[in-house]
């Protein structure tokens, strides 16, 4: 047996531990996209106690590439006598540490190399006159003509870069450093799924306002391509100007549930569960699209999804922005949900708890983990949902006290119906027709003349507006409803003289604006039976009715309209549910 290590062996039984050009290829799909990539320098930013960072993209002729990206800080720059290590695979001054957000020493070099083929370090420390530069290229890797990062002395920052590396008072930074991620040839407009370089832009704007929320609260300043980044707080607990700026002198909020930290291994998970703001979750049906007065909220991000995401942030640091599967079981397909928001911290001593990867793009609780965290989410996320659904019950009452009882439902068919065919019946219909059918209403409905003026008058103006009008009504007779059509808009009466209000609808009604108070679990159950018969009995009435025809053929386009009318109504009515 021979105790000569294998690394003694003859040249010709020797092989270099890595072939650095193919290597370092190979490394470019290491998972990075453009927001994980600029992430990357900006934590080393924030490692070297930068207090404004800035990020500048440099477009190429008509803006369809992006040839390099600038990524400056006004940090304590990088000593020279390690400057030339930065760019060395595996290199980190921190690695192993657990302290700041770096850990492993190859986030900045892949970061870089999953953009482009070169990238440049340039930096000055306080009280030294001088710029340091140092670089990798993988072309001149493959050429022959790198073999060694060198750190070397340069008079001036790159031009490019220059114009950052001024304070907002334009004079220049006492240190700091300049990263160029440079032959950037992964960054385009078009391509298979047409993303433009704009909206790219757009999301990692999205990115550093969420990511580094905690760090912007704090006074740290972020820009992207000149223009000063706001913080996104999927809580909304935190201060965001441009929601200050839209809506002062109110202050939209959001409401806080409740917040824990759960004892994982000696360290603390801390885990909040909040809702957004009352003004962002006006009625059922806003969807997260709208505000209280109806305006596009789309630039606040409420999730869009039928579930909540969750943010994880380690070392203040969010890493994750998604759906957990399996975290919140209980309300899954709940579509309440997209205004719950949840935030789960931790210090990066518990990264394997996490199975956080190099990228810092991805964060799972491991199972037991998972488990614990999902048992203390329950009554939190239950309440959140709760108070959501009250606020829109509130909501609704109060419309219905003002604008009638079937307000909701008629705001629902005014979005929908104008995108749908309009019928040819009643077209033509005069004036005189229009209101005559407004003095039956209002006598069906019990209103005089005189005394009830005003809302004789309002009734009239509610069927000249709206596609369609809901009216409660009582007659002798055995119509369910009757329907009036003019000019392309619908007034329907329902007869509550019927047995189906009487046996089914109003009982029901009761209950949503009550409650079930005082009502036995069978009771419930049994008016949820009464229901789904009564439902089931509507259309075997409708069935019958038909069969009173003798080519009942007829109604074939009747029955597709019926269909296709309701599908849009529901749809529209029930896309929180």
């Amino acid at each position: 047996m021979t105790t000569t290590p294998l690394f003694l062996s003859p040249d010709d039984h020797r092989a270099e531990l890595i072939q650095v050009d193919r290597a370092l290829d190979s490394m470019r799909d290491a998972g990075f996209d453009l927001t994980a990539a600029i992430g990357e320098p900006l934590d080393n930013s924030i490692e070297a106690e930068a207090t404004l960072m800035r990020v500048m993209p440099v477009f190429g002729r008509g803006k369809k590439t992006i040839d390099s990206i600038l990524i400056a800080d006004n940090g304590i720059g990088i000593d020279p006598t390690q400057m030339h290590h930065v760019l060395s695979m595996g290199y980190s001054t921190r690695y192993g540490q657990r302290q700041g957000l770096g850990r492993f020493g190859v986030g900045l070099k892949l970061a870089g190399l999953s953009l482009g083929e070169r990238i440049d370090i340039y930096s000055k420390r306080t009280g030294n006159p001088k710029i340091y530069h140092s670089y990798i290229d993988l072309e001149e890797i493959r050429d022959g003509k790198q073999h060694f990062i060198t750190t070397t002395e340069t008079e001036e920052w790159p031009s490019d870069a220059a114009k950052l590396m001024v304070g907002r008072d334009d004079r220049p930074f006492a240190s700091g450093t300049v990263v160029v991620f440079g032959k950037i040839d992964r960054l385009a407009s078009g391509g298979t799924y047409g993303t433009s370089l704009d909206q790219k832009i757009s999301e990692l704007r999205k990115f550093i306002a969420r990511a580094y929320r905690t760090y912007i609260d704090t006074g740290r300043v972020f820009e992207l391509d000149g223009k000063v980044t706001t913080l996104h707080d999927p809580l909304f607990l935190r201060d965001n100007p441009r929601i200050i700026s839209r809506y002062k002198p109110l202050d939209p909020r959001g409401e806080l549930i409740e917040e824990t930290d759960l004892e994982v291994d000696g360290h603390k998970v801390h885990v909040s569960v909040a809702i957004v703001p009352k003004e962002f979750r006006p009625w059922q049906g806003a969807g997260g699209e709208v505000d209280f007065r109806g305006q596009d909220i789309s630039d606040f991000h409420i999730n869009a999804d039928n579930t909540a995401k969750i943010s994880i942030l380690r070392n203040g640091r969010e890493i994750y922005y998604d759906i957990i599967p399996r975290l919140l079981e209980g309300g899954r397909g709940d579509k309440v949900l997209r205004y719950v928001a949840v935030e789960v911290s931790f210090p990066a001593e518990l990264d394997e708890y996490f199975q956080v990867r190099n990228v810092k793009r991805g964060a799972e609780p491991v199972d037991k983990l998972r488990h614990q965290v999902r048992e203390w989410l329950k009554p939190p996320v239950k309440q959140a949902l709760r108070q959501v659904r009250s606020l829109w019950k509130e909501t609704e009452t109060q419309q219905r006290f003002a604008n009638g009882e079937h307000s909701s439902s008629m705001d629902t068919a005014s979005k929908v119906v104008p995108a749908l065919p309009s019928g040819l019946a009643g077209r033509g219909a005069t004036p005189e027709l229009e209101e005559k059918v407004v003095q039956q209403a209002a006598a069906d409905m019990g209103l005089d003349a005189n005394a009830d003026a005003a809302k004789i008058e309002k009734l009239r103006e509610q069927i000249k507006s709206r596609p369609i009008t809901l009216l409660d009504a009582q007659w002798p007779g055995k119509e369910f409803l009757v329907i009036h059509h003019l000019n392309g808009k619908s007034v329907v009466k329902l007869n509550h003289r019927h047995a189906f209000f009487d046996k089914v609808y109003a009982p029901l009604k009761k209950v949503a604006d009550e409650g079930a108070q005082g009502m036995e679990p069978e009771e419930i159950s049994d008016l949820a039976r009464r229901a789904e018969a009564a439902i089931d009995l509507l259309f075997m009435g409708y069935a019958r009715a038909e069969g009173m025809y003798e080519d009942p053929e007829r109604f074939d386009d009747l029955r597709t309209y019926w269909g296709m009318y309701t599908e849009a109504l529901l749809r529209e009515e029930f896309k929180d549910q």
